[in-house]
């Protein structure tokens, strides 16, 4: 079960389940977007089907939980992906916006958790993934609700991965540093991001791929990270390592 797999992070993750043989439940605000996935996914031979659903409103995911189980008869992983991004200064940030970067992005995640946690109880156990980032583990300015929100995402996987082992099911999250999307690109054709100011503070000087991203899901996901819960992979190019001071990244620099 994958939230907003209808396009960047999260259909590269429902396809890379698709190639470990998973069967897949995409929940997409566009269902236009989750259809798309859902037909390209089916092409290359997997079992998907897409379901219109806004993960902030309550009733639809308790529906939407309802109907996968129907349709596919158990859950066994959930990631919780579906996002937004709503940037801008604090002192004029709308309000509006901010409920909206908590309702997606935190009361998403907790009422997707809750109904298909349901089913991994009853199923005799599971895995969630929840999708946060570097902006909710470090402070980036102009991303107020944002970086609350991720953060929030953080805390909620530490919170379930101790309140649900009895059930079988282990919590986890992703904080993924700048990764490649189609939003991405966007934001960088706009002028919103500087990426040469991003890479110079990433060690590894690239933005992850979608696929990188997904990869990390999938062993947060599967039985070789069976002894994991509670905690936060951050695929970030060192980001997060990286207390940053201007250096060239020459290994025989002698001195900064």
């Amino acid at each position: 079960m994958v939230t907003g797999g209808g396009r960047g992070i999260g259909a590269a993750i429902a396809e890379r389940f698709v190639a470990e043989g998973a069967r897949v439940a995409i929940l997409e605000r566009d269902p236009s977007l989750g259809e798309d996935t859902e037909r390209r996914l089916r092409a290359a031979g997997g079992d998907v089907r897409s379901y219109p659903c806004d993960v902030a409103d309550e009733a639809a995911v308790v529906e939407a939980a309802r109907r996968v189980v129907e349709d596919f008869g158990d859950v066994d992983v959930l990631v919780n992906n579906a996002g937004i991004g709503r940037l801008g200064p604090s002192m004029s940030f709308p309000v509006a916006h901010f409920r909206q970067s908590l309702d997606v992005m935190v009361t998403g995640v907790f009422l997707c958790s809750r109904e298909f946690g349901k089913a991994m109880r009853e199923g005799g156990g599971g895995a969630i993934v929840n999708i946060s980032s570097i902006n909710g583990l470090v402070a980036f300015p102009m991303r107020l609700a944002y970086s609350a929100a991720k953060a929030a995402v953080v805390s909620m996987t530490k919170v379930l991965a101790t309140e649900w082992p009895a059930y079988g099911i282990r919590v986890n999250a992703v904080a993924p540093g700048m990764t490649e999307t189609d939003m991405f690109r966007s934001a960088i054709d706009e002028g919103l991001i500087d990426t040469d100011a991003y890479l110079a503070h990433t060690p590894l000087r690239r933005f992850a791929s979608v696929e990188e991203v997904a990869e990390a899901v999938l062993y947060l996901a599967c039985d070789r990270s069976s002894f994991l819960t509670g905690q936060v992979i951050v695929p970030d190019g060192g980001w997060t390592a990286f207390g940053w001071v201007p250096w060239s990244g020459d290994p025989e620099a002698p001195a900064i």
